[in-house]
């Protein structure tokens, strides 16, 4: 009889054993392929993730640092230069680049609106005076900006700025159009406002007409400027000569891939800190961290319970086979006595402890969708419900402020709270391998005990 039949035969005739094995088998194939299912979904969640929150990184002021350096007594701060922007710019994970700022400017001899506080009509007269009149908005993408990012405004008639518009392109507000009797095509003159009176006097073209739809605050109502029918877009190059105020106030770079933030972010703040600013990049890092801490945490943890489901798994097994052979002594003496040689005896072992690996293999990928599944929800609910805690310890203990109001924002942001489990062909092949060399590794042990063994001794053991 071969050693197959016999393996066959011994797995049939020891059945609470044999029934061991499989439970044993079945739980550590099943953890370790929860494990790896779980690491391979959070990877793909977190993917997910960085592409929901977008392509865009910002660079705005480090208020940390604009902190650090009022503390020192300095009030003026160096403003970023055009070519660490463009420098940036270059970089081959970049699109495009959107730029943008915000001055004032004189009424000069154009009809504003006026505010409430002047208790006159809406139309309002020409105006008299240097006090600002007009907001004027610096961009390279109209439709990038934060009225028509929400809608807030909308072109009526005419062109949006863009990267390509001529100089001195202007979109108006349509009631800015008609108390002024300007359509598309025309051309006004605006002058920008200074502290040291060093404003200049542009003559503009009237490229597009838009409609605001904002409606303004009790503090907007009270100046000129801050109401949305007198807010004037240029183009970018056109708005940093209407006055030595007229810089960047805001800089944003669309990445061809989301997945390249990070890479982006690397290279930018190399050529960052040889400029020396207080600026740095936004790359939604809070929000991204926030939704994704769970599955980090819940990643690691896998990662540490495949670990100890192989090792203590391995030292069970090794166990159950060590005592399997010690009760299985007699039997051996006797094949040994028959003829048998060791290595076939060795290889029934081995054949025995691998017929029931494999059972269990497959009933362990049969049942992972559903233990998985509750694995891996319950040890992401525990991480959520740990990270709200602590974030609200941080709120509780956090007695200043954020840039941008970026705890805000961070708030509103919810983290991933469930992932769905699947196997493929990596993970299966993966936990095949590991669990062929668990069998061959507990099964080799006892196997080169019993090569050592005298068949005498062996055959003179009872059952």
């Amino acid at each position: 009889m071969n050693f197959f039949k016999r393996a066959v035969i011994s797995i049939r005739n020891r059945k609470g054993r044999s029934i061991l094995f499989l439970l044993l088998f079945t739980i550590v194939f099943s953890l370790i392929l929860s494990g790896f299912a779980i690491q391979q979904s959070a990877a793909q969640e977190k993917i997910n993730a960085r592409k929901s929150l977008g392509a865009e990184v910002r660079l705005k002021r480090d208020s940390n640092k604009m902190k650090q350096e009022m503390m020192k007594g300095n009030l003026s701060f160096k403003p970023i230069s055009k070519e660490t922007i463009e420098k940036i710019g270059n970089l081959p994970q970049v699109k495009n680049t959107y730029l943008s700022g915000s001055a004032r400017a004189e009424g000069g001899k154009l009809t504003y609106v006026k505010p409430k506080s002047n208790d006159a009509s809406s139309t309002g007269l020409p105006s008299t005076g240097a006090s600002p009149k007009f907001e004027v908005e610096g961009t390279t993408n109209l439709s990038e900006t934060t009225d028509f990012k929400n809608h807030d405004s909308k072109l009526i008639d005419g062109k949006a700025i863009t990267g390509t518009s001529s100089e001195n392109s202007a979109v108006i507000e349509e009631t800015f159009a008609k108390n002024n009797k300007l359509k598309v095509g025309d051309t006004f003159n605006l002058k920008g406002t200074s502290i040291d009176n060093k404003g200049k006097e542009l003559n503009l073209k009237v490229t597009g007409i838009y409609k605001s739809e904002k409606v303004p605050s009790a503090l907007d109502e009270q100046y000129a400027f801050t109401l949305p029918e007198n807010k004037i877009y240029l183009n970018f190059d056109t708005f940093t000569k209407l006055t030595d105020q007229a810089g960047i106030d805001d800089v944003s770079y669309n990445l061809k891939d989301p997945l390249l933030v990070d890479e982006f972010v690397t290279e930018a703040n190399s050529i960052l800190e040889k400029d020396d600013t207080l600026y740095k990049l936004d790359a939604h890092t809070k929000e991204y961290e926030q939704m994704v801490g769970p599955l980090e945490k819940m990643s690691s943890f896998s990662s540490i319970m495949i670990k100890v489901i192989i090792f203590a798994g391995a030292v069970i097994l090794l166990l159950l086979i060590l005592l399997s052979v010690k009760e299985r002594k007699s039997e051996i003496g006797i094949l040994l006595a028959l003829g048998e040689g060791k290595r076939n005896i060795i290889l029934q072992l081995l054949m025995e402890t691998m017929l029931l690996a494999v059972a269990s293999f497959m009933l362990s990928t049969a049942l992972i969708q559903s233990t998985g599944q509750g694995i891996s929800n319950s040890i992401l609910s525990s991480q959520i419900s740990k990270d709200k805690d602590n974030i609200n310890d941080d709120m509780n203990n956090d007695f200043g402020f954020d840039d941008d109001q970026e705890t805000n924002n961070t708030s509103n942001i919810q983290p991933v709270d469930q992932i769905s489990i699947s196997l493929n062909k990596t993970i299966i092949t993966k936990t095949a391998i590991i669990g062929l060399i668990l069998v061959v590794i507990a099964t080799l042990i006892p196997g080169a005990i019993i090569s050592r063994l005298d068949p005498k001794y062996l055959f003179s053991q009872k059952e």
